[in-house]
Order: structure tokens, then C-alpha cells, then sequence
């Protein structure tokens, strides 16, 4: 974590790789201050938390029902974070398939649109097959 440090000494001051000109600020890494506390630079309470942080805080049902609306980028920091952990297959199985039916929907691929669109095509495939049948089935009679 990096905050700003003025060096208000008439000397030229190094902390860490960083040399800061007397009167100056500069922001330099906290662990290279000298008497450096964690406890001093803690989060606040009122900071945001991100949305895979307060899910897997909760239970198990209202992680598995947030799945299919979350971003991409949030569905793969939940199945890095939960493999990591090892604890529910049964998470991990739900975002890899939500990852694997976006990647598909991304791409255009057959079985990954919606009810809608499979019955219009099923539809559309049906009556290419019959065309298809009627066509060879034209042709045999010719010969």
C-alpha cells in the first residue's frame, strides 16, 4: 500500500528505492517507513466490499441462485477463489457451466440460445430435411 510521505528534514531521505528531496512528498511503499503498523493503515469498515467477497461470506443457496446473473470477470474470480479453498464442488460445478454456456452463447453455438430460438430453428432444420428427403427421393425416380 503505497501513502505520501514528506520528508521535512534539509537532508535528501531514502525510503526504500525512492530518494525524496527535502520539502518534497512522495508516495512510497508503507512497509519501508520506519515504525510501520498494519494495524494503523486498515481498511474502513465503511469501505465496499466486492460481490464474490460478501457470497461467499453467505450461504450456500443464495450463492448458487447469484451465479447466472454474475459478470464473467466475477464468475472466475469465484471458481479461482473456490479452488483454491477446496470446499464445494458443487459451487465450482455451477460456475464452470455458466462459464461454459456464456462461452457459448459468445461464440453462436447450436444448443446454447434460448427456448425461443431452438424451436424456430428445430423448425427451420425440419423443413431443410424434408426439402432435402423431397429432393433425393426426385432424383431416385429419375434414374
Amino acid at each position: 500500500m503505497k501513502i505520501p510521505f514528506y520528508n521535512d528534514s534539509e537532508h535528501y531521505k531514502t525510503v526504500g528505492t525512492q530518494l525524496i528531496p527535502p520539502g518534497e512528498t512522495r508516495e512510497v511503499d508503507a512497509t519501508m517507513l520506519p515504525g510501520y503498523a498494519a494495524a494503523e493503515l486498515a481498511l474502513d469498515d465503511d469501505a465496499p466490499v466486492h460481490i464474490v467477497d460478501s457470497l461467499l461470506a453467505g450461504s450456500l443457496h443464495e450463492l448458487l441462485s447469484a451465479i447466472p446473473v454474475l459478470a464473467r470477470e466475477d464468475l472466475e474470480l469465484l471458481g479461482e477463489r473456490e479452488q483454491a479453498e477446496g470446499r464445494r464442488k458443487d459451487v465450482l460445478a455451477a460456475v464452470s457451466e455458466r462459464l461454459l454456456t456464456a462461452a457459448s452463447e459468445a461464440l453462436g453455438l447450436p444448443g446454447a440460445r434460448s427456448g425461443e430460438q431452438d424451436d424456430e430453428s428445430s423448425g427451420e432444420r425440419q423443413a431443410a430435411g424434408t426439402d432435402a428427403a423431397e429432393t433425393a427421393a426426385a432424383k431416385g425416380k429419375k434414374k
